[in-house]
């Protein structure tokens, strides 16, 4: 009546839709149910919209690694420079003409390190001189 072929089938078909179940029912449906992933580079954002310099930043953060910390400053970094050249401001910084022009330029670079969190950092100002021209200790 019955083969043994039809009941290893059957038995092979239960035991693959049991697996695959068991995975929908175990597998978490969102971020907020497995476990919490902290993301440094989000954290020192929120902290600099907050208004915490960068020496208050980098000793909240003193107990993390100090490789994942210098890899969040370069991420910043290259953020600041994409922001300031999406601005336009080596264009407005050779096409100034007066001290107002400059001070728009300075104060929209101010800005945006104010909003990193990288005001007294000596490599961002490297790179911005390098890369715009312009010399940050002139300012």
């Amino acid at each position: 009546m019955f083969n043994r072929r039809d009941i290893t089938v059957t038995w092979t078909r239960r035991a693959i839709l049991f697996a695959m179940l068991m995975l929908i029912v175990l597998t978490p449906a969102t971020l907020a149910q497995s476990q919490r992933f902290v993301n440094l580079y989000s954290v020192w954002i929120q902290l600099s919209l907050r208004g915490y310099p960068q020496e208050e930043i980098e000793s909240l953060l003193r107990n993390m690694d100090t490789q994942v910390i210098a890899d969040v400053k370069n991420r910043l970094r290259r953020t600041v420079i994409s922001n300031l050249t999406l601005k336009k401001v080596g264009r407005l910084y050779l096409r100034s003409r007066d001290t107002d022009d400059l001070n728009i330029v300075r104060s929209t670079i101010e800005t945006e390190l104010r909003f990193s969190g990288l005001q007294n950092d000596e490599e961002i100002k490297m790179l911005i001189q390098e890369q715009f021209g312009i010399d940050l200790t002139k300012f």
